[in-house]
């Protein structure tokens, strides 16, 4: 049995559960935080990412390098097109989806936490991305074109990587409302393999608000991956690193580090002009 270790909140997670299922591909879905599952969830990945593929005795982390091990090792139902200047386009747009949109959703939603009005920075962070995703959505439309999908008649890796970050979007009342590409996530959710997805996700809402009660206690350690810290060092107009304020190196026993064992950084970032802190929390920064 194909074995997926998930947080259903993930969008990356999402992908990959869509992607699977636009190929017709069976897994069971294992919480990665429920006690009868985490331990084998560590063992499998040290550094404690979602989403995470056991395949037997093959073991893989990254979405994309899941959807990629799943196109070679179940060929039937591509996700890439042949053409390989259809396949860059796709992988263009896979990356947008990935570090760039996928970052913006989750500044505005970490940000939304500080209350409004409690620092001007704070409603810059919300404004900027604000400004970025309705930017990076034009884009999208005109790529996507008169097509029902990025992938032309079927979802691609293009719809497939985009959906869970857009449905996202739209969730914070940031998503498009009109227009080319709101009509095609009309479409993608109306599919089965979204909206299964979708209401894993919302059935998966509990165990999201216990586990970020799990952060706030000190029980548990948030992971922020690179490309979510990037946007928020930029969309809070942070542009040199003597406004970044620098924690000393973690390598305690306990710390999360990356495969290779070398300690994370702790870093606060704070804003220039009155040096007061941006982010009430400390964040784990892991390179992918």
């Amino acid at each position: 049995m194909l074995i997926l270790y998930e947080l259903a909140l993930s969008p990356f997670v999402q992908k990959v559960k869509i992607g699977l299922r636009e190929k017709g591909v069976d897994f069971e879905a294992r919480d990665c935080f429920d006690p009868v599952h985490k331990a084998n969830f560590e063992q499998g990945n040290p550094r404690r990412e979602v989403p995470l593929l056991i395949d037997g005795d093959t073991r893989i982390s990254d979405s994309t390098i899941i959807l990629d091990y799943a196109d070679e090792r179940w060929p039937d139902h591509p996700l890439l097109p042949k053409n390989p200047a259809d396949r860059a386009e796709v992988r263009l747009i896979e990356e947008m989806a990935d570090t760039r949109l996928e970052a913006l959703n989750y500044c505005i939603a970490e940000v939304m936490s500080i209350p409004v009005g409690a620092d001007e920075a704070v409603e810059q962070v919300i404004a900027n991305s604000k400004a970025e995703i309705a930017h990076l959505h034009d884009e999208l439309s005109v790529r996507l074109g008169e097509g029902p999908f990025f992938g032309g008649t079927e979802p691609n890796r293009a719809d497939i990587s985009l959906i869970p970050i857009i449905n996202g979007s739209r969730a914070m009342k940031n998503g498009p409302t009109s227009g080319a590409l709101a009509d095609w996530l009309d479409r993608m959710v109306s599919r089965p393999s979204v909206s299964d997805t979708i209401s894993e996700v919302k059935a998966g809402m509990g165990a999201f608000r216990d586990l970020m009660a799990r952060v706030k206690s000190g029980a548990e350690k948030r992971q922020i991956r690179d490309h979510r810290l990037d946007w928020l060092i930029r969309a809070a107009s942070i542009s040199s690193t003597s406004d970044l304020k620098l924690g000393t190196s973690v390598s305690q026993p306990n710390s999360l580090t990356d495969q290779g064992g070398r300690a994370a950084s702790v870093c606060t970032a704070r804003v220039k002009s009155d040096q007061r802190v941006l982010f009430p929390r400390k964040m784990v920064v892991l390179s992918h």
